[in-house]
């Protein structure tokens, strides 16, 4: 792991053609990358049994989301380099199997020339290029380019105003999440979800496949979605702002405000909220962001996203290892400057004696700090992972070290705001609470977490209370190891 300073917000790299390799994901862990994004709009299966053995054998201490891509549409294969559309040229989309070019290109999905209209817009590339159908002949659809740009094989599709008959998992998904299920990673992404049935259609077909520990991270990118939002996190285990497609199917003025709105609502639950695409686009290629996306990544931050994404900066740029190191260093100047939260308004009441704890901790780091005390940690012994989270979403003003026995819950913490998983094989088998605590701050100032003289808050159910039985208690280190 890298020895830098750890962001509160963490980081997730796609991984793709750039970063695939067991070196550079090696480089891209010591840049500050904390968890990992499999793309399975790509690739076969092979290609990402490969890819989670290479993870593995870089750090089995990475957390793997695996990202299905649902109904997504996609256009063919394009010539080699691309090809650039003019504006007021005309392009035919086919469903017959052709090599794009300037004037003719394929589409995956075959149904779309019976369920599209004339006069609706078709978008390709995360609607950098804009397309007006003028007439639909067999399996063509002729258009009008409203705007131009360059395309490249496999990008997406979006049809706003166009009623697709596809649904939410697809075919393909359906035998991705039977691989997933084997491959056990700690989340997967759900593409493309409308309603809280499609995130718990997904946990069934996991489910009927033997695995019931991947957590599922809804992604919401559609409209329907958007409007079933209050439904769909109370079912789902997080959320992706997925701003690529959003940004197309509704006004893009329009997503800053839903991106805020829904922060919001994951961080008053305690849920684990990731804002994704775009965030440093231009470092594709330019080996320096544009204001613009720094503006961008810090005020994500800001609003207080637990997690923030590279997509194709990471899995296909030219300059992967640097979008990880500029990542990272806004983060570090947004989170300098965050304001302390007000306890108050995170009060869900949804967990009520955990949310208690949370709100005490929060309320303790301000005294010990008003009182003169300064450096400090929290350390969250947890079993699930629920109690770190509860911690978390208070946003305290100490670094929170949260210890499990657990693999599971180590990995999913690995995109909790402020939490540095630390996993204690075998904690659980000391019989007293105090040889329990004693092990956990040995480790910690083995690793060099803790400082004997820092002040230290110590939460967590210590595995032999009820989940809402949990205790916390202050110390400094030393005094705990002069007692012995």
């Amino acid at each position: 792991m890298s020895s830098q300073r750890q962001t509160q917000s963490k980081i997730l790299c796609t991984l793709g053609p750039a970063s695939s390799s067991l070196e550079m994901i090696r480089n891209l862990r010591n840049a500050g990358m904390d968890c990992v994004r499999i793309n399975f709009s790509h690739g076969t299966k092979d290609d990402k049994q490969g890819l989670v053995d290479r993870i593995k054998e870089a750090d089995p201490t990475l957390a793997i989301l695996c990202d299905i891509q649902g109904p997504k549409l996609r256009i063919g294969e394009v010539g080699e380099g691309g090809v650039i559309l003019e504006r007021g040229n005309r392009l035919v989309l086919t469903t017959d199997e052709v090599m794009g070019n300037e004037e003719r290109v394929s589409i995956s999905y075959k149904e779309l020339p019976n369920e599209v209209q004339v006069g609706e817009l078709i978008f390709i590339n995360d609607g950098i290029i804009c397309l007006e159908v003028f007439e639909v002949q067999g399996s063509e659809i002729r258009c009008e380019i409203l705007t131009g740009g360059a395309i490249s094989s496999r990008k997406g599709m979006n049809l706003p105003s166009t009623k697709i008959a596809l649904k939410v998992p697809t075919p393909k998904d359906v035998e991705d999440l039977k691989l997933i299920a084997e491959l056990n990673p700690a989340y997967v992404a759900a593409s493309f979800v409308g309603e809280a049935s499609d995130v718990n259609t997904i946990r069934h077909i996991l489910q009927s496949h033997g695995n019931f520990t991947t957590r599922i991270i809804a992604k919401i990118e559609r409209p329907v979605a958007v409007d079933n939002f209050n439904k769909i996190i109370q079912v789902a285990d997080g959320i992706m702002v997925a701003r690529g497609d959003l940004g197309v199917e509704l006004k893009p003025e329009e997503v800053p405000f839903v991106q805020k709105e829904m922060i919001k609502q994951c961080n008053w639950l305690g849920k684990p909220v990731i804002v994704a695409t775009q965030m440093l686009e231009s470092m594709i290629k330019a080996p320096v962001p544009t204001r613009a996306e720094v503006s961008d990544v810090y005020n994500a931050i800001g609003d207080g996203a637990d997690c923030v994404m590279l997509s194709a900066e990471t899995a296909s740029g030219d300059h992967p290892i640097e979008a990880v190191k500029v990542m990272r260093r806004i983060i570090h100047n947004s989170e300098a400057h965050l304001p302390l939260r007000n306890p108050d308004f995170y009060n869900a009441h949804s967990h009520a004696m955990p949310e208690v704890l949370g709100h005490l901790v929060h309320d303790a780091c301000l005294q010990l700090k008003s009182q003169g005390y300064g450096q400090g940690k929290i350390l969250c012994l947890t079993k699930s992972g629920f109690t770190a989270r509860m911690i978390s979403k208070y946003r305290p003003s100490m670094p929170i070290i949260a210890v499990t026995h657990e693999e599971r819950s180590f990995l999913e913490m690995s995109i909790l705001w402020g939490v540095r998983p630390l996993l204690l094989v075998g904690l659980e088998k000391l019989g007293r609470t105090r040889e329990r605590i004693h092990a956990v701050v040995e480790e910690c100032l083995r690793l060099g977490w803790l400082d004997e003289k820092e002040t230290v808050i110590m939460v967590g159910d210590f595995f032999d209370l009820g989940r809402s039985a949990n205790q916390i208690s202050l110390f400094q280190p030393q005094e705990l190891l002069n007692r012995q």
